[in-house]
């Protein structure tokens, strides 16, 4: 896939780009499945990473993330969600070829906290790179009600750290302030939204019955190298995953 020279622009000037129906319904179908294989697969050491939260309405524990999809797993989802359209409009994007850093799912169940508006590059990511793209893709149907992500529209932001890494840029829920710098992000299945790592963006607490899962990819460009595994291995020894013991209760930012 070949974008166009102003939806490049649009990229550079607000820090994201979003591509109705990139994926079609058959190949939703598959995604969709995926998820709810790795939703209910329980976790193995070496395979998929997963996160668990106490849900403040019901008190229970939900699985609310997946990460490390990949890495010699589901191979078959991999060529399916990193396909030959999605590298080109990366490598337009990127000024260069792409390289996989990190991948999650996100599964924002009914009853979820809110993801406070922040900066993806504030998560501590300084150390193997300065510039990401995310290619977010909508599994669900992102809605107000279910915790549609807002993003900052107006390129009114610095591509540098606004925050000291690991603090959020508010803990106010969406709309941000000033409002009119804000949009909330309604999407169907299949749609794609490519951001940057310092475009700010948060999501509320999903107040309705209904899942909303995403899934995000993110990329640095090949000239910084091949950084993914060294990523997780740092992440996992500071937030070690699968303790379904140790599901968050409190609101620090993780992530």
């Amino acid at each position: 896939m070949i974008i166009s020279d102003e939806q490049r622009r649009t990229f550079e000037e607000t820090g994201f780009l979003v591509i109705k129906g990139f994926f079609d319904s058959d190949e939703m179908v598959k995604i969709s499945a995926f998820l709810d294989r790795l939703r209910d697969t329980e976790p193995q050491d070496g395979g998929e990473a997963k996160y668990y939260e106490r849900s403040p309405i019901s008190g229970d524990t939900v699985l609310v993330r997946v990460e490390n999809l990949f890495g010699g797993m589901n191979r078959t989802e991999e060529a399916l969600l990193i396909d030959e359209r999605g590298k080109a409009v990366l490598t337009r994007l990127l000024g260069e070829s792409p390289v996989l850093f990190k991948e999650k799912a996100n599964f924002k169940v009914p009853g979820c906290r809110p993801d406070k508006l922040h900066q993806d590059q504030a998560a501590g990511w300084n150390a193997y790179a300065d510039f990401f793209i995310t290619m977010g893709i909508v599994v669900d149907r992102n809605s107000k009600d279910n915790a549609a992500i807002s993003f900052m529209n107006s390129g009114n932001y610095r591509k540098e750290l606004m925050t000291p890494e690991w603090q959020p840029l508010s803990h106010d829920d969406p709309p941000y302030q000033p409002e009119g710098e804000y949009m909330l992000l309604e999407a169907d299945p299949g749609d794609v939204v490519f951001f940057d790592s310092y475009v700010p963006h948060g999501s509320p607490s999903n107040t309705s019955n209904a899942s909303r899962r995403n899934i995000f990819l993110t990329f640095n460009r090949a000239s910084d190298g091949d950084q993914r595994v060294r990523y997780y291995e740092d992440k996992w020894k500071s937030y070690a995953p699968n303790k379904v013991d140790e599901a968050r209760e409190d609101d620090s930012y993780r992530v």
